[in-house]
């Protein structure tokens, strides 16, 4: 299967200012999530922001175009409304920017509504909604043009438990029959959103600006504590030390000639005697050293 999603040295900036940078990594399957810091990643997709260096591709497409191309819809953190106007007004004048006819508009927003069982918002205004049904519409406009694959960024943060349920609910129903990434900026412990990300193929996640961990989310709340390490030179020779040990050691960022940054995971006892250690074997000077949060579930 395609990747769904693969980033390659990876640079997406917002008038000249980098939004993320370096960033390497594939995820394949039908439902694919991500776990911090990606609004570049979804300004790029929603058009934005541009990619200034690498490449990244969304089900082997160009992703800067694939908005534009009806390959992807887009439900972005940060949607904005006109708060006097009424859902369906919205609605149907965003399929018609997406180049539908005002009848196939209306059409199109009936369906979409009925599909999420939202179709008791229509006519209300805006500014009459809550913060989950404000998502649940951001969700039904990323749908108009029946795209084969959705993209959600971070839907539920800030949201008590019953908003949250409301939304993953609609999440799920808008996933029916396509490929989902989603997003969040913090691994969810329990409730809906742990539900959605515990079907998730494969699951990456970020922090610091760096790939700290990718798999199954069981496989990622396992007990024991991780490290990025940052060294200016052998960082190859660090990890193969480091793997011989029996330590799991992924690498952040590709080495150059400025270094290599290393995410190692330890025992849940112990120190970080043991990377010290490997790093005065291989002649690796550590710069940076510091832990990085365990996920944990429940």
């Amino acid at each position: 299967m395609t990747a769904l999603l693969e980033l390659e040295g990876a640079r997406i900036d917002r008038d000249g200012v980098p939004l993320c940078e370096g960033l390497s990594f594939s995820l394949s399957g039908a439902r694919v999530c991500l776990v911090g810091e990606l609004g570049g990643l979804f300004a790029l997709l929603s058009g934005r922001a541009e990619l200034v260096a690498g490449r990244v591709t969304l089900d082997g497409h160009d992703a800067a175009g694939a908005l534009a191309a009806g390959l992807v819809g887009v439900a972005a953190r940060d949607s904005l409304f006109p708060e006097a106007w009424e859902l369906d007004r919205y609605l149907v004048e965003g399929a018609r920017l997406g180049g539908l006819g005002k009848r196939e508009a209306r059409d199109a927003v009936r369906s979409v509504l009925g599909a999420l069982e939202l179709a008791h918002l229509t006519g209300r205004r805006i500014s009459t909604l809550t913060e989950a049904e404000k998502r649940c519409a951001a969700l039904a406009l990323a749908l108009l043009d029946a795209p084969p694959l959705l993209a959600v960024e971070d839907p539920v943060s800030d949201l008590d438990e019953r908003s949250t349920e409301l939304v993953c609910q609609a999440l799920e129903r808008a996933a029916a029959g396509r490929r989902l990434l989603l997003s969040t900026r913090v691994l969810p412990r329990f409730g809906p959103e742990h539900a959605l990300f515990a079907s998730a193929d494969d699951v990456v996640v970020l922090e610091a600006g760096a790939l700290v961990a990718q798999g199954p989310l069981a496989a990622l709340t396992q007990p024991g504590a991780r490290y990025l390490v940052s060294v200016t030179r052998h960082g190859a020779e660090l990890s193969e030390r480091l793997v011989a040990q029996g330590l799991a050691v992924t690498a952040a960022t590709s080495e150059t000639s400025a270094g290599a940054r290393l995410v190692v995971s330890l025992p849940e006892t112990g120190g970080t005697d043991p990377i010290v250690a490997a790093a005065l074997e291989a002649e690796a000077p550590i710069v940076e050293l510091f832990p990085l949060s365990t996920p944990r579930a429940g």
